[in-house]
């Protein structure tokens, strides 16, 4: 097996898949979005929205190669959705919020780009027969919220939270209908804040998604926990960014210290 295709299939357990951007949408301010095409896409496995995949890519754009995978940055995006019948995949970028190297990437790709993916992981939340929820995200999990209420059964209650810089950030959710969305701009209250008054009014059994900025995140589930009395085991929380950490950083920060 080819040396690169071992690498990466050893780091999502999953195959490794050559696409093809096929179109992009700057659909908010800060979210810009990716449609990858390509034959490697015909076995990719249906109904994971809301999981993610890793994307494989050199910093100057060029092709992975058994010569230059030791340069190759991996991140995690989440699953916007998958056109089995198109054989297209839709992920969508942070833009002009953060800097390092995939969002450099995605402010300078172009359709026809090639773009190496792997996956898809597993979901942070697996039941999706509890009779309530409570899901909070941000800009950069917001269509783990969106792709997790898809699943989720139709008897039940949800309440979906997400904060987002500013007011056109909000985007259409095709999963979560009833979003309580936390505009940071303009906003009086905190994420904190809003989260604990809605969390009041639901039932402390509830199964609970969280994925924000680690501080945030902290704050927020030690809220749950201690003051709300929210069920430990039911609480799937994860940090998909650290303000002041780049990312692989932040990746090995989050092995030494779980959030």
């Amino acid at each position: 097996m080819n040396p690169v295709r071992q690498m990466f299939n050893k780091v999502m357990n999953r195959k490794f898949r050559s696409t093809q951007v096929a179109e992009i949408h700057q659909l908010t301010p800060h979210l810009k979005r990716f449609v990858l095409s390509g034959d490697d896409l015909h076995d990719f496995p249906t109904d994971q929205d809301g999981a993610h995949v890793k994307i494989i890519f050199l910093a100057d754009g060029s092709p992975i190669t058994s010569n230059n995978q030791h340069d190759a940055i991996k991140r995690s995006y989440t699953i916007r959705e998958f056109d089995a019948k198109s054989q297209r995949l839709t992920l969508d970028f942070v833009v002009n919020r953060h800097q390092g190297p995939a969002t450099q990437w995605a402010q300078n790709a172009k359709v026809g780009d090639p773009l190496t993916i792997g996956g898809p992981g597993t979901r942070k939340l697996t039941n999706f027969e509890a009779s309530s929820y409570l899901l909070i995200g941000d800009i950069t999990s917001v269509n783990a919220v969106n792709g997790y209420a898809k699943f989720i059964s139709s008897e039940a209650s949800i309440t979906a939270i997400v904060t987002v810089p500013t007011a056109d950030d909000v985007i259409e959710m095709d999963g979560a209908q009833q979003v309580h969305w936390h505009i940071e701009d303009q906003s009086t209250l905190s994420l904190e804040e809003l989260t604990r008054t809605l969390a009041t009014k639901i039932n402390k059994d509830s199964q609970v998604f969280m994925g924000l900025e680690a501080s945030q995140l902290r704050t927020i589930k030690g809220m749950l926990l201690g003051e709300l009395d929210f069920s430990r085991l039911n609480m799937h929380a994860t940090g998909y960014w650290k303000q002041g950490m780049d990312a692989d950083k932040f990746g090995a920060d989050k092995k030494r210290n779980p959030l």
